[in-house]
């Protein structure tokens, strides 16, 4: 099966949130997705102004890794577990996500994520569960 782009892309900005963040498709396959997060100050989490708040990753990783799953479904799944491993500080950079999917079955679907800036250093990695019913 392949991806529909154009369809995608609609799936992708249409919520609000996802239009905030300005994600952009930089890739995607059948159970594959990358996305980039550009930088903007709003996005920072600390007094100092000095990296990008977690809560932000997480949001990048539970989008990117329901996005490889709906390479397949063609619909947003809802969250049944997220986990997040944050390895180094996103600093005032554009952060980049590839999902993956590992397990697709017919009441759930794993995806892995990773979420690196664009030297390719590792900022954070999930894995996600979500229900495919």
């Amino acid at each position: 099966m392949s991806v529909d782009r154009e369809r995608f892309l609609q799936i992708l900005q249409r919520p609000r949130y996802h239009q905030f963040l300005n994600l952009s498709l930089e890739a995607v396959e059948e159970g594959y997705v990358k996305l980039r997060l550009p930088f903007r100050e709003e996005l920072l989490g600390d007094e100092a102004d000095s990296y990008i708040h977690g809560g932000v990753i997480a949001a990048l990783i539970d989008i990117a890794g329901d996005f490889a799953l709906i390479t397949v479904h063609g619909k947003g799944l809802p969250t049944v577990d997220l986990r997040v491993d944050y390895l180094r500080p996103g600093r005032k950079e554009d952060l980049i996500a590839t999902a993956t999917i590992v397990k697709n079955g017919r009441s759930l679907g794993i995806s892995d994520i990773v979420v690196e800036n664009e030297t390719g250093q590792k900022i954070a990695v999930g894995r996600a569960l979500y229900s495919t019913q």
